[in-house]
């Protein structure tokens, strides 16, 4: 199943309250109603929910974890490594090559 990236999630959470807080009031404009219902949909459709509500908490969740999991991975992931450390790797991209007995 295809997931939807987690800064996608993020920032369709962000937009949707955006324009939530922006629809507050009664006389509310078309085009901004429109756009919260596109985000609406597109929360909906993206996490597989059929409410905004299960969508909201859905999107919430996903983009939380991934990026408690990138805090906790991400310095040991962007470090780069020593001299030491490359010339004391067991591992090798190579293959040894053999001599022929001809």
């Amino acid at each position: 199943m295809l997931q939807a990236h987690p800064s996608v999630l993020a920032d369709l959470v962000e937009r949707y309250e955006s324009l939530h807080a922006k629809t507050g009031s009664a006389a509310v404009d078309p085009a901004l109603r429109r756009q919260l219902d596109d985000v609406t949909y597109t929360l909906c459709v993206i996490t597989g929910t059929r409410s905004l509500e299960q969508a909201l908490a859905s999107a919430r969740r996903r983009a939380r974890t991934v990026r408690d999991v990138r805090d906790v991975r991400g310095q040991a992931s962007t470090a780069v490594p020593s001299s030491s450390t490359k010339a004391s790797s067991s591992h090798s991209l190579t293959t040894p090559t053999t001599a022929m007995a001809g």
